[in-house]
């Protein structure tokens, strides 16, 4: 006779029972459950899936003794898979003796197949767009949460097409063979959109100000169409409600309400009502904090707290506080500390008390790096951004700033590190998660450029070489104006040091309308950081310092070019050393949205060689996010340049091929290439000794997910003879608009600009076309 005792039981069809555990009573006395070695281990009840298949998400196994902890785990991984309504574990003796050991099996009753899925009353919407959402497809298993969630994202699609009341429901009917067809039935409800929003019982707020603090809007035919708005869209409300609650607690109004928005009917569409009863407004009692306070000071605890006793209470300003104090903790080891702002409401004299309870925790070390999703880029070229290091304290400025360090180096268009339990309790490993982006490029093409006519171009270029962190390039550019070569190393961080180091060789050779110039030579670049002098805001600073040998020679001089080309005509050589120093603190730099970046330098010509001069350079560049909108972010770009150069003596010309000759896509975008600065009296120009460009740039989303964007512009600047001044009011400006878009290949952009104030023999708008990003 067998002996089955059943071991566990889980039924999961709508609810899981209670599980149960149940020895026989004919098991023989002297061999105890915790004893026996399973003798083999089987499932029964599957149809459609393979026993093999269930096997593999056990750990129990023949030959192994029998766990009644691990056979409820495994049944747990069995129902996880999704194919089961219900799962049995028994045991069953062997008919010859126990000494044999029992037989463990899974009994398991799989979930009805979905035959056939049929959709009804779908008259608006077609039946593929419905299926989309549904995401539920035939001779699959049935899952009910599955086809809950599939309603609910069709209702959602409705509301978002401007049906309202929309309801969706199903039936399941059986058809034998443990299969079942699956039948949607849809009521469209009615097809309106949102023509008036109202906010009822707001004294303090105007109801312009509380609608701008809302997403739902009445419907614009200019723009609904495409951003969705103007329809009922019952998640947006009930987060419309939080916003609205956040406005008021954010003004001292604690005992706000607001009620769940009221959708009316109305001749033309529908009316959407919200009502609010404001109460009082509150302001801060007594801030204190108790617990483990810091340095064991309440004042030391309370410092850079911005909340002030007297002032009106700001729930917004309370979270802000909340991480200031939790801040000063994490920073020093407390990575678990907790801070509680326990308010107290005193509704008779209108004011909040915050007490702030700290239990800071233990203190927690840092055990592992683990590095993931680096296939190219090595394990030290990422530990080597790293501020903080294995068996540290755990600092979370340090690991924000190793974020933000890991983010700009551009190898990467994801950078997150987030910390995870480790074998101890006072230790934590950070992981280190990375999504490489695109490094290199190979590009080559043919066509026009304004400003350099035909051009045959192509360039190697890889900044994250074989995952070193070092960067090579090679431009080779021929056309009927120029034949430019330029190769182009740098290493970061050589030999894993904070020292930096860069070479670059070019021969370049460039026609112009009234002479052409011929460039050969080199430079080598050292450079490191500012941050051992001690002050934290020269962590992003960077100090560098370059020499450079170029043989110039200025040839093929028209007739009737400028006296200063004239006199420039000939063979020379410059040897000049240039520091630099560098901030930079841009988020991106393929795609930049906030931070900037300021360079400073000058370069000293006349250690050896024929030219003497010094030329001043400043540029700033910065970025700033002005709106997230829902589909990208508008970011304000602003970038100031300005150059200023003199020969020692004061009395030669400044050089020719040093000389600044404003206009084109990156300078003064109203005017063609080297079309601004000095002039002769017949019109040709020969550059300006100074310098001063500013450009201002709205950068807004397009097709974010393709990496197009668009920019609206003002350019103002001009070039100034050796003899002048920078004169304001001879400054040149120009407006226009462009499309940048983030090619595979590289940053493509084309920008049409218009010159303010045209003068005779200005084109009334400008083309340019580049590849490469404007920074």
């Amino acid at each position: 006779m067998n002996l089955t005792t059943v071991v566990r039981c889980f039924r999961f069809l709508l609810y899981p029972c209670l599980s149960t555990i149940i020895f026989g009573a004919l098991l023989l006395p002297s061999v105890s459950i915790a004893q026996q070695v399973l003798r083999n281990v089987v499932v029964e009840g599957t149809s459609r899936i393979d026993e093999s298949t269930v096997l593999l998400q056990v750990s129990s196994e023949t030959g192994t003794i029998f766990s009644a902890e691990t056979v409820e785990k495994d049944i747990k991984e069995i129902y996880l898979t999704g194919f089961f309504d219900q799962v049995t574990a028994v045991l069953r003796a062997s008919a010859t003796g126990p000494e044999l050991g029992p037989e463990l099996v899974f009994q398991v009753v799989e979930r009805p197949a979905i035959r056939n899925i049929v959709i009804k009353g779908n008259d608006e919407i077609d039946e593929d767009t419905v299926q989309e959402k549904l995401a539920i497809s035939a001779r699959r298993f049935l899952d009910r949460k599955k086809l809950s969630a599939g309603v609910e994202e069709v209702k959602k699609y409705y509301q978002s097409q401007g049906f309202y009341e929309t309801n969706v429901e199903y039936e399941i009917e059986k058809i034998g063979g443990n299969q079942v067809d699956v039948v949607f039935q849809i009521e469209e409800g009615i097809e309106k959109v949102i023509r008036r929003v109202r906010v009822e019982g707001n004294d303090y707020f105007d109801e312009d100000d509380l609608l701008d603090a809302i997403e739902t809007s009445r419907y614009k035919w200019w723009v609904s169409w495409a951003s969705g708005s103007g329809v009922v869209n019952e998640e947006q409300l009930a987060a419309d409600v939080q916003r609205l609650m956040t406005e008021y607690l954010t003004n001292g109004f604690v005992d706000a309400n607001i009620a769940e928005p009221v959708i009316s009917e109305v001749e033309d569409g529908l009316e959407v009502t919200f009502k609010i009863s404001e109460g009082e407004q509150f302001q801060f009692g007594d801030i204190s904090a108790r617990g483990d306070l810091f340095e064991s000071s309440v004042d030391q605890t309370l410092e850079g707290v911005a909340a002030v006793s007297g002032e009106t209470f700001n729930v917004e300003l309370l979270r802000q506080d909340t991480f200031t104090i939790s801040g000063k903790y994490t920073d020093i080891g407390y990575a678990f500390v907790n801070v509680d702002p326990v308010t107290n409401v005193n509704r008779a004299e209108k004011k909040v008390r915050v007490d702030y309870t700290i239990d800071k925790g233990k203190l927690i070390t840092i055990d592992r790096i683990i590095i993931s999703g680096n296939q190219k880029t090595r394990d030290n070229v990422i530990r080597r951004s790293m501020k903080i290091n294995e068996q540290e304290l755990f600092s979370s400025s340090k690991i924000e700033r190793s974020q933000q360090l890991l983010q700009r180096l551009g190898y990467f268009d994801e950078v997150t590190i987030t910390p995870e339990p480790s074998f101890r309790e006072d230790e934590v490993n950070l992981n280190v998660a990375v999504r490489e982006g695109q490094t290199g490029t190979f590009t080559a093409g043919v066509g026009v450029s304004s400003g350099d006519g035909f051009i045959v171009s192509g360039r190697i270029s890889e900044n994250n070489l074989f995952g070193t962190g070092n960067s090579l390039a090679l431009d080779l550019n021929t056309g009927s104006r120029r034949e430019n070569y330029v190769l182009s190393f740098s290493n970061p961080r050589y030999e894993d040091t904070n020292w930096s180091l860069g070479m670059d060789l070019l021969s370049v050779e460039r026609e112009f309308d009234d002479f052409d110039r011929d460039q050969a030579g080199g430079t080598i670049t050292v450079g490191y950081p500012l941050w051992f002098l001690g002050p934290e805001y020269l962590d992003d600073m960077r100090f560098a310092l370059s020499y450079e040998l170029l043989k110039i020679d200025i040839k093929d001089v028209e007739r009737d070019a400028p006296d200063l080309i004239q006199r420039s005509t000939g063979k020379s050589t410059s040897s000049s050393i240039t520091p630099r120093i560098t901030r930079n603190t841009i988020d991106n730099p393929l795609n930049p949205t906030k931070g900037s970046r300021q360079t400073a330098r000058i370069e000293l010509a006349g250690i050896g060689g024929d030219e003497e001069f010094w030329l001043l350079q400043l540029n700033n560049t910065f970025f700033y996010p002005v709106w997230e909108s829902p589909i990208g972010t508008f970011v304000f770009s602003q970038r100031t340049k300005f150059g200023y150069g003199e020969t020692y003596s004061g009395n030669d010309d400044f050089p020719l091929f040093r000389r600044f000759f404003p206009g084109g896509i990156n300078s003064v975008r109203g005017f063609e290439a080297r079309e601004l600065g000095p002039k002769d009296s017949e019109g040709n120009e020969f550059g300006g000794s100074k310098q001063l460009v500013g450009n201002f740039e709205i950068i807004f989303p397009l097709f974010t997910t393709l990496g197009l964007n668009g920019v609206a512009f003002y350019d103002i600047g001009n070039a100034f003879d050796d003899d002048d001044d920078i004169k304001f009011d001879e400054l040149r400006e120009a407006v226009g608009w462009g499309i940048r878009w983030r090619s595979p290949i590289a940053p493509i952009r084309i920008e049409f600009g218009y010159p303010l104030g045209k003068e005779d023999g200005e084109k009334s708008v400008v083309t340019h076309f580049s590849f490469g990003s404007p920074l």
